[in-house]
């Protein structure tokens, strides 16, 4: 598991670099709107529709919805508006995470609260990656490190875990994750955070607002992690898919990003990162 986890990220890796700090942002929405949607449609299959014509509609309707927002990309308000309301879901998937039990028997009303979850999921983050890369000339860079601060945070948590987890982090919702892992990831990405200004366009004085938001955005992607575990468990999958060897499907791999990424880009304009 981790040779194939390793040797997709060795393949997957300079193509997402590249792309992000080469190709316009047309492409890039574009391509991660591609990405999204195959998240939709695993989505589809966590909320409990097995029907495939009922799936390909639903990542039809998700579809739309990237499409009406594609015009607002890019502009300030919206971008804050779309964080304050992706940091608002959030903390309702959080308290949903506290008790696991909440919808887990299959029904038309769980069913449909899902399929509405995955949208909140799904269109702010594909909103704010868009964003994030237009927003300005330095766009590109500051996306690429907020995903790779989601990357290093889980490599530290998965490593940190592996060797000293022993305390359960939530075991009804994702067994395998310990407050070891969680603690070894925020010290690997204060690390990284540390190290990054050597390359990032950043004032001295806002390095201290990086290192803060960094090490914060570390508990979200925990909780992306732990929702998505949530859906799984719910619907009785061990993997959202089967497309990335080693990985399971998109949204095993995009978890941790779904909440980062928006609260990144709110906090970011906020603070004058961006």
């Amino acid at each position: 598991m981790l040779k194939q986890r390793l040797l997709t990220a060795i393949i997957l890796i300079p193509l997402v670099v590249a792309g992000i700090l080469y190709l316009p942002k047309t492409a890039i929405a574009i391509i991660f709107a591609v990405i999204l949607l195959q998240g939709a449609w695993e989505w589809s299959a966590l909320a409990g529709i097995s029907n495939n014509i009922f799936r390909f509609i639903y990542v039809l309707i998700i579809g739309l919805g990237l499409y009406y927002f594609w015009p607002g990309t890019g502009d300030r308000f919206l971008m804050q508006a779309n964080g304050f309301f992706a940091a608002i879901w959030w903390f309702i998937a959080f308290l949903w995470i506290l008790f696991p039990q909440l919808l887990k028997q299959k029904s038309i009303l769980g069913i449909i609260v899902k399929l509405a979850s995955g949208g909140f999921v799904l269109v702010p983050v594909w909103f704010a990656l868009v964003s994030i890369h237009s927003v300005s000339d330095n766009g590109p860079v500051w996306l690429l490190y907020a995903m790779v601060l989601v990357w290093v945070a889980d490599s530290g948590a998965y490593f940190a875990g592996k060797s000293f987890g022993k305390h359960k982090l939530a075991p009804k919702v994702s067994p395998g994750k310990t407050w070891e892992g969680v603690f070894g990831a925020v010290i690997l990405v204060i690390l990284y955070s540390l190290v990054a200004p050597l390359w990032l366009p950043i004032e001295d004085d806002l390095i201290k607002w990086l290192v803060i938001i960094s090490a914060a955005l570390v508990p979200l992607s925990v909780i992306g992690d732990l929702f998505e575990s949530l859906m799984k468990r719910h619907s009785g999958i061990k993997d959202s898919g089967k497309l990335l060897p080693g990985h399971g499907g998109v949204l095993d791999r995009i978890d941790g990003l779904t909440p980062s990424i928006p609260v990144f880009m709110l906090v970011s304009l906020m603070t004058g990162l961006l």
